[in-house]
């Protein structure tokens, strides 16, 4: 079995992740979750540095950097941007077809550019006590960050979906629970962190209805592992409501 580790450094809010080792059927899924994993702090962006250290195996395990993008384009709507530092890299992440989807650059001032190239993004966070004023005040707080960023015609759903997601994390963690709203190009981002490993599942009584309501009114929603072994609940309503 082959070794692989991502390195990493902060540039004003945007990781640089630098991958070590070779990537291959033994190292895909480590380097893909590690990378999903940094994304869950929600940084401005993450950059993949491809430097001499990082080998792949083929070009179809490159794909592993397009899954990433993927995973992470709802949710937390972080930009990814590849720094092909060698000419192998360059030429085989175009052969891969990768950078088709994911923005690819050879220096770093470029992709820190890249990387800075969204518009505005506005967050809030709040930590929330391990009881049953929790749901409330999350809903004080989307409801005051939805009439701050001009948000009326989400406001309603957006109220349902954070008292499910902090209800849930309220029953079944031990913690209390920490708040994540934001506002991004994807849409409005409501997501829960508890120390409970356990995703979220369609469980009897309330908490059933709860994900119903969920996936009707979402984009997209799921559950992320966090840096502290518990995960991060996550869901991502339309700016404007779905017809």
């Amino acid at each position: 079995m082959t070794d692989i580790s991502v390195r990493t450094a902060d540039l004003a809010g945007v990781v640089v992740a630098t991958p070590v080792g070779r990537l291959d059927l033994s190292t895909y899924a480590e380097l893909r979750d590690g990378l999903i994993e940094q994304a869950t702090g929600v940084p401005v962006a993450i950059v993949v540095r491809l430097g001499p250290d990082f080998e792949s195996a083929s070009h179809a395990m490159l794909s592993v950097f397009a899954t990433v993008w993927t995973k992470i384009s709802h949710w937390p709507d972080v930009p990814l941007v590849l720094l092909a530092e060698t000419a192998r890299h360059q030429r085989d992440l175009r052969r891969s077809g990768v950078t088709r989807h994911v923005a690819t650059t050879t220096d770093m001032a470029a992709a820190l550019e890249r990387a800075e190239g969204p518009p505005l993004r506005r967050h809030r966070r709040l930590s929330l006590p391990r009881s049953l004023v929790a749901p409330l005040m999350a809903r004080d707080a989307v409801r005051s960050a939805c009439e701050e960023w001009n948000l009326p015609a989400v406001a309603d759903d957006a109220l349902l979906v954070v008292s499910e997601l902090v209800e849930n994390a309220v029953r079944y963690s031990g913690c209390e629970p920490l708040l994540r709203v934001g506002l991004r190009a994807g849409g409005l981002s409501l997501a829960v962190v508890d120390d409970n490993p356990d995703p979220p599942a369609h469980r009897a009584g309330p908490w059933r209805g709860g994900l119903d309501l969920v996936d009707r009114m979402c984009l997209a929603w799921g559950s992320t592992p966090s840096f502290g072994g518990g995960k991060v609940v996550w869901a991502v309503l339309p700016i404007r409501r779905q017809r």
